[in-house]
């Protein structure tokens, strides 16, 4: 049930991606796509503008 003074700050390290921060996705193809499903091409965060700036994104090669 909603409590309007649950504290949401609780939740913000849930573990869970955000916009706006990097989903250390491994970089993906040219087009930033790192996976495709049923649904689609999964796309890099980062590259398409939903993720980090580009001087806070850790993305890169698997190692």
């Amino acid at each position: 049930m909603y409590d309007e003074d649950d504290d949401f700050d609780e939740y913000e390290d849930d573990g869970e991606w955000r916009p706006g921060e990097c989903d250390h996705c491994f970089g993906g193809d040219e087009n930033g796509v790192t996976a495709t499903g049923p649904l689609g091409p999964v796309y890099c965060a980062c590259f398409i503008g939903q993720g980090a700036a580009p001087e806070d994104c850790v993305c890169g090669p698997e190692d």
